[in-house]
């Protein structure tokens, strides 16, 4: 893992890679994945994150639809986050997400490398900001994660 510093610590789902990679060089998650790569940011990663971002850029289905999926693009993006992102080894199932258990992943992780931020477009994980009682036990549990969609991140990060 990489030496601490005062960069807010972020986590961000695996569409935030694939639409960054794959969308226009200004988008929202461009410019996410931009930060990142300035050092703005201290992105946090686990070894599972990058295993479903790298399932997800090779699935023949997207590089058909999205010619600027390379693997080279692929290759680059798991590369620079292996070199430049703190990797968690070891992600403990604190939280149980029966809403979405596909989801745990990304909160788990945050909750582990006690993140700020949790950047998602997914309404799953979106809703744990809400005012239900799932969304309040949720922030009462976790007060310091906001979790945000891209433009709204990029709100706060300016």
């Amino acid at each position: 893992m990489n030496e601490p510093t005062n960069r807010p610590k972020v986590v961000f789902d695996c569409m935030i890679f694939l639409q960054g990679v794959v969308g226009k060089e200004f988008s929202p998650a461009a410019q996410c994945l931009e930060l990142f790569e300035s050092g703005a940011i201290e992105l946090f990663v686990s070894y599972a994150l990058l295993n479903e971002i790298s399932d997800v850029l090779t699935r023949p289905k997207l590089r058909n639809k999205f010619k600027k999926l390379t693997q080279e693009r692929a290759n680059e993006l798991i590369e620079g986050l292996l070199d430049r992102a703190s990797m968690m080894e070891v992600v403990p199932r604190q939280f149980t997400y029966e809403r979405d258990p596909k989801d745990e992943p990304y909160i788990n992780l945050a909750i582990m490398a006690d993140a700020a931020y949790l950047v998602s477009r997914d309404n799953d994980l979106l809703a744990l900001m809400q005012d239900t009682a799932e969304g309040r036990a949720f922030r009462a549990a976790y007060p310091n994660i906001r979790i945000m969609d891209p433009v709204s991140f990029l709100k706060v990060m300016t």
